[in-house]
């Protein structure tokens, strides 16, 4: 969302709610114009306003229908703010004397605040805090314009005031915009990523699983470079990319990654981290309990599928899912192996959390883990 005419999904929604607002600010400065027409001692010039502004809101309705991206170019939103500036300023030339200060109602209504917001989504937080500062001049020039020469101290405090108001407003809708753009745009790369990853994984992944597991007698060589070129590439594709490598769902997927190599059965990977709590060890165990969950659901359920969910909670603390749809087991059974144990359970109790098997024979497994143990259980 910048000068340059471009516009996310976000973009979008926010030109169009500040047209609506254009519309009803439009329908408040008419209003002020018909009620306190008695004040006014240059009507003319203020339903000169009045059709200028309603221009400038059709041609916003007429864009934002057919070429949104020009509500945020340079133009458009330069024009805003004049028009925001220059209502500001006449509005002490429209009304009788002492109206500046008074109680009567601004034609500029809200003008200047749809403007600042405006230069907040087109330009960035500085370019609109700068515009807003020119808010309290404007005024200080429509009370010159009104009749005052002399102002004293809380009036001068007013006109800094405003300004200082409506910079805050230009530079907060920047910022937000700005960060809003970011995040689409991080959405967008990782969305980019994932599919690319799915359509290398059904082609050259797999090919190169197939020929390191048939080449691992005949060839040892090409077998050993096959499954180096497997790594490098699942590393490329779901590694950290631009993520730091420090937080949660950069260690499940690296760990979920490792442990799938050269396995052609899909591990479908969901991590909803909204703030995780747990430090940099507590995550390793974490991450490395589900790896595990996903090699025995590999190595040894005959599944066709698994799917790991991760997510953290209001506290930060950790609940993770995965589930296969393979043989299953008999939980209550006396287990041959302790890798459940081991490596599963005893990891996550470690943090005192706790662990929950679910499985039946020929119905999959599902192994649900809690970083606490002040939860209810559930399974998805």
């Amino acid at each position: 969302m910048s000068g340059r005419g471009e516009l996310y999904p976000t973009g979008r929604t926010i030109v169009r709610a500040l047209v609506i607002a254009r519309w009803l600010a439009l329908a408040w400065m008419i209003g002020i114009v018909v009620f306190d027409h008695g004040e006014l001692r240059h009507p003319a010039v203020a339903w000169i306003a009045v059709a200028v502004t309603f221009a400038l809101t059709a041609t916003s309705t007429w864009l934002v229908r057919t070429r949104p991206a020009r509500l945020v170019s340079t133009g458009f939103v330069a024009a805003e703010v004049a028009l925001a500036l220059g209502l500001s300023m006449i509005d002490g030339y429209v009304f009788e004397p002492g109206h500046v200060f008074g109680t009567t109602q601004s034609i500029a209504t809200q003008w200047p605040l749809l403007a600042m917001a405006s230069a907040g989504v087109a330009f960035g937080p500085i370019v609109a805090a700068l515009l807003g500062l020119l808010v309290g001049p404007a005024e200080w020039i429509g009370a010159i314009l009104n009749g005052f020469d002399v102002f004293v101290p809380r009036q001068i405090v007013s006109f800094a005031a405003t300004s200082l108001f409506f910079a805050a407003v230009g530079y907060v809708v920047g910022r937000l915009a700005r960060q809003l753009r970011r995040v689409e745009g991080e959405i967008a790369d990782r969305r980019a990523r994932d599919e690319v990853g799915r359509v290398l994984h059904d082609t050259v992944l797999q090919t190169l699983a197939l020929v390191a597991r048939r080449t691992a007698t005949s060839d040892p060589d090409l077998a050993e470079a096959a499954r180096r070129s497997d790594r490098d590439l699942r590393a490329y594709l779901f590694g950290s990319g631009s993520r730091s490598g420090d937080d949660l769902e950069t260690r499940v997927r690296g760990e979920v990654e490792r442990v799938r190599a050269g396995s052609t059965t899909p591990v479908t990977v969901s991590v909803l981290d909204d703030g995780c709590r747990l430090d940099p060890r507590s995550q390793d165990l974490v991450a490395r309990a589900i790896g595990e969950a996903v090699a025995n659901a590999l190595e040894h359920a005959a599944a066709s599928r698994v799917v790991v969910y991760v997510e953290t909670d209001a506290d930060g603390q950790v609940f993770a899912s995965v589930d296969d749809d393979g043989v299953g087991f008999d939980v209550s059974a006396a287990r041959s192996t302790h890798g459940i144990d081991r490596s599963i359970v005893s990891r996550i109790e470690e943090l005192g959390g706790r662990v929950e098997i679910m499985s039946t024979p020929d119905a999959g497994t599902e192994i649900c883990l809690w970083t606490r143990t002040d939860v209810a259980g559930s399974s998805s």
